[in-house]
């Protein structure tokens, strides 16, 4: 999980899609990023394909909300974007312009990506996908996980945005009286691994261990040795931000932790533990810290530096979320042995590279339409979109299980 600038303002980014420059862009990201840096060999689509591209052709309204387990996920779907000729536009965080600023935004712009802000209230980009979904001409792809967790084969709680987005533009439609389907595609994707790679699993565990001042632990099994290798770092976290470790067994001190950090932080700026989910709530928090930050006439210098430790604290906690804590005991399989591998050396080391080639296994679900729930909508708009995004989670859920 990356870290990025804190104290530049936003600006909005939005999509200047060009019909000349997109398939240029789409080539190098199928033959540069997709090939070489995040080592995709093959992709094959399972599910209801077919019929997605037919609603995209037609001028329908749609989204594709697929999962977001690995940074190769755009690049996946321009892939797709590519073969089919069906021409994508994506809603992306405002960190992915920062990363990619200057000449390097520009060409997200020119390939129909625009920015959020997730973590405050960007109306320019929710009315902008708006005008996208509601126009038709271009899908739009949202991700509705938010971050990238590193969780191939497990979903994390979806954010509600998806379903606002596409519920009111069906109303719109109704209201018009446009003849259009609105509806979101559930899609999920799943990485594995083409050749045998784990001969490389214990010399990346040398590099971490040392990161401990640890001897290799060569006498264990990858997954104990992966299991002790948390807990250690885990407990030197514990020691750092609390002078002590906690009870409990490691999923009990992941929940545990993560929680302390959060709460300490809504005490201290919201006045109150907060409600919802982990991340949402880090979401909240992180937008009151960053308006401190960049106010006008600004925090103390004193003061600024407590701003700056707790975004660190509430970016571990963010971390700590993406350890299930089972997620690897459960299923010890060479693809999340090097998942779970990859993700310490990302937040340790930072930026890092799949082990080998890969392939990914693309489902389109069955399009789920909005104009059967406009009924329930017009009654219950929140309920509405809470039960619409669990349909979503529903569908993706059982494609990568």
């Amino acid at each position: 999980m990356n870290r990025f600038p804190r104290e530049l303002p936003y600006r909005f980014s939005p999509p200047k899609y060009s019909r000349f420059w997109a398939p240029l862009i789409y080539g190098l990201s199928d033959s540069f990023y997709l090939r070489r840096r995040h080592r995709v060999d093959e992709v094959t689509v399972k599910g209801g394909g077919e019929q997605a591209i037919r609603l995209a052709e037609g001028g329908d309204s749609l989204i594709f909300a697929p999962n977001h387990s690995d940074h190769g996920d755009a690049h996946v779907l321009l892939h797709l974007a590519r073969k089919y000729g069906v021409p994508i536009h994506f809603m992306a965080a405002r960190e992915v312009f920062l990363a990619n600023h200057g000449f390097n935004g520009r060409v997200l712009q020119r390939a129909g990506v625009f920015s959020i802000d997730r973590e405050g209230s960007d109306l320019r980009s929710i009315k902008e996908a708006m005008r996208i979904v509601y126009e038709g001409e271009y899908p739009l792809v949202m991700f509705p996980e938010g971050e990238i967790f590193h969780l191939n084969e497990q979903l994390t709680p979806l954010n509600e945005g998806v379903a606002t987005i596409m519920l009111r533009t069906a109303k719109r439609l109704q209201k018009e009286g446009l003849e259009r389907t609105a509806a979101i595609v559930p899609t999920a994707m799943r990485y594995t691994y083409i050749d045998d790679i784990s001969p490389l699993f214990g010399p990346a565990m040398d590099r971490l261990e040392a990161f401990l001042h640890w001897k290799p632990q060569v006498d264990l099994p990858i997954v104990d040795r992966i299991y002790k290798f948390g807990d250690g770092l885990l407990g030197l976290k514990e020691q750092e931000f609390l002078g002590r470790r906690l009870e409990g067994d490691l999923l009990e001190r992941l929940t545990r932790f993560r929680e302390l950090i959060v709460e300490d932080a809504e005490n201290r700026h919201s006045g109150a533990v907060g409600e919802g989910v982990h991340p949402e709530r880090v979401r909240r928090l992180r937008g009151k810290i960053r308006s401190e930050l960049l106010a006008d006439d600004g925090p103390e210098p004193a003061r600024r530096i407590l701003l700056h430790r707790d975004l660190d604290r509430l970016h571990f906690a963010v971390q700590l979320y993406s350890y299930p804590g089972t997620y690897l005991r459960d299923k010890p399989s060479v693809d999340r042995i090097a998942e779970t591998i990859l993700k310490f050396e990302e937040d340790v080391f930072g930026a890092t590279v799949p082990k080998g080639r890969r392939r990914v296994e693309v489902t389109f679900c069955a399009p789920i339409s909005m104009g059967e729930w406009l009924g329930d909508y017009g009654d219950d708009a929140k309920g509405t979109v809470a039960r619409v995004t669990n349909h979503v989670a529903s569908a993706i859920g059982q494609a990568l299980a």
